[in-house]
């Protein structure tokens, strides 16, 4: 049973048949050990950190690379429904490295019938990284930061 409380207002009590208690201690660990066997869902290699999955995944072909990521994505899919879990299409991106013939925005990956947007740098593990892996974005990030805070 979970019910939600805001200030003094207290809702009723709801059962829950899935997921794991929001806001306790040990939420955490129950959620990766519930979303622990998606690693085992798809080719992907997969880094799983709090409530954020990364997938990864290396092929020299650009084409090669594009149908595999797309045909992974919808066993990725497949596993969410199947565990009654939802993506955030907004806050799902990918990025390509090493790339430099192609142009990103010509790499297509969809899931669920939802285009993932590519970046030239996304935040992974609190680290700004860039297409180069260069340090270039965090530094000016951690720069700005400790700007700001002097």
């Amino acid at each position: 049973m979970q019910c939600t409380k805001i200030g003094a207002f207290k809702s009723s009590y709801k059962r829950i048949s899935c997921g794991v208690p929001q806001g306790s201690v040990i939420s955490p660990l129950l959620f990766l050990i519930y979303i622990n066997d998606i690693a085992k869902a798809s080719l992907f290699h997969t880094t799983l950190f709090a409530d954020d999955i990364n997938l990864h995944m290396s092929n020299s072909c650009f084409n090669v690379l594009q149908t595999t990521v797309n045909l992974e994505l919808c066993k990725i899919d497949n596993w969410l429904r199947a565990n009654k879990l939802s993506l955030n299409y907004n806050k799902t991106n990918f990025m390509l490295l090493n790339f430099q013939k192609h142009n990103p925005t010509s790499f297509k990956a969809i899931i669920n019938n939802h285009s993932i947007s590519p970046e030239d740098k996304l935040k992974y593990l609190s680290v700004l990284l860039d297409n180069k892996l260069s340090w270039k974005p965090h530094v000016q990030k951690v720069k700005s930061q400790l700007s700001r805070a002097c």
